[in-house]
């Protein structure tokens, strides 16, 4: 066979283009990011991510800010400081101005000479609360603190309820029929807390709070068979005022909050940890009158939405110090299924049903 010619062996060569002179020269991409150097080489695709967009900010003439790479801890952290330093800063320029931060709304004690009363008027001033001591008589001296402000108001009496709640955040009806004073359990538990919720609609209160008693729908189990012929038919008017109460407020911005107690103790508290709230009205115990009045206080200081139109017994439960709940009546159900604890009092209220869950008409 003949060879073939050489021009024949030699590769087709793609007809060069003209060149336009005038026309933008364009680089290839591998050329392009080299203007950033060896980066781009060692680090890869990760490195060509990085590397365009700060290519891309200086060849658009931006200068790109240094970032660090935080933990969502470490910014949160951060932000917090930061706000905390705002806070100081707008503190210090309102000091330095000469005005003042917004005042605590005080809270009212209702029956502040009484013994469970007296301890609510401690426990909000441990806590910083501004108080107002509302006695029949005008009197108190169980606490000394410029926190307290002490006045005089009789629950059967409209007006003086209205002057002295007006501008409170929430009041704790803590007044109670008592033998020595010489009244009425119809005066005090049912007309005197009827006052109080309408007087609490009419001036805007947040809350009232009412430490009322166990047993009160039970009056013919041995407790309350007991309380109403020593008490006049106390639980009896506990009850009616419970309900005048609910009734008064079931459509308006003040909420309420009912707590049953048992058997109260004049011995120091025993805390969250060992007390048992209950709902129902189907199981008594004994309990700390302080540990009553820190629920109370926890009950008028916390959110709207906690423990909200709830009624609740409550009673310790501490097998060493003989303190153990019982049956109201024998065919009663021990655990009841309505148990609540925790940690705090706040824990324990959450839990609570609210009474139109407990009652069709939400009275019990």
């Amino acid at each position: 066979r003949e060879p073939l010619p050489v021009s024949a062996r030699q590769p087709k060569m793609r007809a060069a283009r003209p060149l336009d002179r005038h026309a933008p020269r364009k680089r290839p991409a591998a050329a392009r990011w080299s203007l950033l150097g060896v980066p781009v080489v060692v680090f890869g695709g990760f490195a060509l991510l990085l590397t365009s967009s700060v290519a891309h900010s200086r060849l658009s003439g931006s200068t790109m800010p240094k970032t660090t790479s935080r933990s969502p801890t470490t910014a949160t952290t951060t932000t917090l400081r930061r706000s905390r330093g705002m806070a100081a800063g707008a503190a210090a320029t309102t000091a330095a101005l000469g005005g003042a931060s917004p005042a605590k709304k005080p809270v009212a004690v209702l029956g502040a000479n009484g013994r469970t009363g007296r301890l609510c008027v401690e426990e909000l001033v441990s806590k910083g609360q501004p108080v107002k001591a509302l006695t029949r008589t005008g009197t108190f001296d169980h606490v000394q603190s410029p926190l307290v402000t002490v006045e005089r108001a009789d629950v059967t009496n409209i007006g003086e309820l209205k002057q002295h709640l007006d501008g409170c955040k929430a009041a704790i009806f803590a007044a109670a029929y008592s033998r020595n004073a010489g009244n009425d359990p119809s005066e005090i538990d049912n007309q005197g807390l009827a006052n109080t919720a309408t007087v609490a609609k009419e001036v805007g209160l947040d809350r009232v709070v009412v430490v009322s008693s166990g047993a009160v729908t039970r009056p013919y189990s041995p407790v309350g068979l007991l309380l109403n012929t020593v008490g006049k038919g106390v639980l009896f008017q506990k009850r009616r005022g419970e309900n005048r109460m609910r009734e008064v407020l079931r459509d308006s911005g003040c909420d309420y909050v009912i707590i049953r107690p048992g058997g109260l103790r004049d011995m120091p508290a025993l805390g969250p940890l060992k007390t048992e709230l209950n709902q129902g009205d189907t199981v008594v115990g004994s309990i700390p009158r302080p540990d009553v009045a820190a629920a109370a206080v926890a009950a008028a200081l916390g959110p709207k939405n906690l423990a909200s139109r709830t009624t609740f017994e409550m009673y310790s439960v501490d097998p060493e110090k003989e303190l153990e709940p019982r049956r109201l009546l024998p065919w009663y159900a021990l655990p009841s299924g309505y148990e609540s604890s925790g940690l705090s009092w706040e824990e324990a209220f959450e839990t609570l049903k609210p009474d139109e869950r407990m009652s069709p008409r939400g009275f019990y």
